[in-house]
C-alpha cells in the first residue's frame, strides 16, 4: 500500500551530510552527489530517524535498494561513521586529539560539579538560622581544586586559546564563589534579571571555550556537541545544547 512519505527535516539532512562529510557513506567510495537513505526501509518504519538514515550515492544507493549491500553491512558503515564522530571518543584511544576532547568533557564535568556545589552553599546561606554552613565548604572547595585540575589539564593539552578560555571561566566561577564565601548581598538577593545576565555570561564563556576547541581541532562548532549531555547542569539559558548547538540557524 503506497505511503505518502514525509520531507526530510533540513536540519536533520545537514546532520546526515555533515556526518559523512558530504560523501557517500561507503569508505571506499565516498563519491557524489548524494542521496538520503533508510537503512530500514520507510514503509516499515515511517518516520526520519538519524540512527537509521544514511548519506549514499546514487550507485551506492541502488547497490543497497537491490541489495548487492545488505542491511547489516549499511548499520556496519553506520556505526563506522559513529566511531569516526568527534563526540564518540573510546576511553583507550591514545591519540592527542582524543585526549584533548576527553579532557574538554572532563573540564565540563568538574564544572558543572563545582557548580552545583555554590548553589548548594548559596541555598545553605540564605535558610541557615544557625550562622554560616560552614560544613558545605568543603565540598566546595574540593570541587573548586578538581576543577582547577581539568582547567589546567585542558590548556595543556589545547592551544593557547583553548587555555586562555577554560581559565576565563574558572575565573568566573571563582569570583562567584569568593562573593558567597565573603557574604556579598550580590550573591544572595539578586533580581531575576541579574540570574538571567549572569546566566548569560556563563553561556558566552562557554560558547567561547567551545570555538576555541573546535579551532583547534580543526572542526566546525557544529561538528562537536556543545554539552555531552542534554542537560548541562550549569545554569545556562535554555540553548540547543546537541550537535547543532548556537551555530546552525534554521533556513
Amino acid at each position: 500500500m503506497a505511503t505518502n512519505r514525509t520531507k526530510v527535516p533540513r536540519p536533520l539532512a545537514r546532520q546526515l551530510f555533515v556526518e559523512t562529510g558530504h560523501r557517500c557513506a561507503i569508505p571506499t567510495c565516498r563519491a557524489t552527489p548524494l542521496e538520503i537513505a533508510h537503512i530500514v526501509p520507510w514503509h516499515r518504519v515511517q518516520r526520519h530517524d538519524f540512527h537509521n538514515m544514511i548519506v549514499l550515492c546514487p550507485n551506492c544507493h541502488t547497490r543497497f535498494d537491490r541489495g548487492d549491500i545488505d542491511r547489516q553491512a549499511m548499520f556496519r558503515y553506520k556505526e563506522l561513521l559513529r566511531l569516526s564522530d568527534p563526540n564518540h571518543v573510546a576511553p583507550d584511544d591514545p591519540s592527542p586529539r582524543a585526549g584533548l576532547i576527553r579532557a574538554y568533557r572532563l573540564f565540563q564535568s568538574e564544572m558543572t560539579r563545582w557548580h552545583k556545589t555554590i548553589s548548594t552553599l548559596v541555598s545553605a546561606v540564605k535558610y541557615s538560622s544557625g550562622g554560616f554552613p560552614t560544613g558545605n565548604l568543603k565540598p566546595c572547595r574540593t570541587a573548586a581544586s578538581i576543577a582547577r585540575a581539568a582547567a589546567d589539564k585542558l590548556g595543556n593539552l589545547g592551544d593557547e586559546g583553548v587555555a586562555e578560555a577554560a581559565n576565563h571561566i574558572f575565573d568566573w566561577y571563582r569570583s562567584w564563589a569568593n562573593d558567597v564565601f565573603d557574604l556579598k548581598p550580590s550573591a544572595f538577593n539578586g533580581t531575576r534579571d541579574d540570574y538571567e545576565d549572569r546566566a548569560q555570561e556563563r553561556l558566552m564563556a562557554f560558547v567561547m571555550l567551545h570555538e576555541e576547541l573546535c579551532a583547534a581541532l580543526d572542526l566546525d562548532p557544529t561538528e562537536l556537541d556543545f554539552f555531552e549531555a542534554e542537560k548541562s547542569g550549569l545554569g545556562l539559558p535554555e540553548v540547543p545544547l546537541g550537535t547543532r548547538g548556537l551555530w546552525e540557524t534554521e533556513e
